[in-house]
């Protein structure tokens, strides 16, 4: 038998107990849990003529976070992300220049488990030169929530000539 055989036969061995402890384990159920965190790309035009189109990079994750007005953590669907527009050049008056942005950011999602879905809108920014997601928290409660986020991209302001970046994924939230 030569090595290849043997390393084989070794490989198939080692799948095999892993897959009967994993079944007499219970552990069939992981098999079908989603990921507690994600991260995903999606492009956009550039709502300023001028400038090229431009990809955002988010990050989407499990987390706790204290909603507005309560008194405790509770689970959430935690948002972060940037993009790869250049940043502004340092200086004395770096805000001075014609690359002036501003964004919100909305996800529409739908827990799994318990079957309640909505919609969350983040704190708005305006004239940057360099956008990024903004706040974004969304309590969505314990379970397998599939997400849209749309990134709104304006000139100066979201709403200025609005370019949408639209990604989605599936995250599993956490308890607190």
């Amino acid at each position: 038998m030569g090595n290849r055989t043997i390393r084989r036969i070794g490989a198939a061995m080692l799948a095999t107990i892993g897959l009967s402890a994993a079944a007499a384990t219970g552990g069939g159920a992981v098999a079908n849990a989603e990921p507690t965190s994600t991260t995903m790309t999606c492009s956009s035009l550039n709502p300023l003529f001028w400038a090229p189109a431009f990809t955002w990079s988010v990050n989407a994750s499990t987390g706790a976070s204290l909603p507005p007005g309560g008194d405790r953590l509770e689970p959430s669907l935690l948002l972060s992300g940037n993009n790869e527009l250049p940043a502004p050049p340092g200086g004395l008056f770096p805000a001075l220049g014609v690359n002036w942005y501003g964004n919100r950011v909305l996800v529409d999602w739908t827990n799994r488990d318990t079957g309640q879905s909505g919609r969350s809108v983040s704190d708005e920014s305006a004239l940057l030169q360099k956008p990024s997601i903004p706040v974004n928290r969304t309590w969505t409660g314990v379970g397998v929530v599939d997400f849209t986020v749309t990134i709104q991209t304006g000139g100066g302001w979201w709403f200025v000539n609005a370019q949408n970046a639209v990604c989605r994924g599936t995250v599993s939230i956490l308890p607190a």
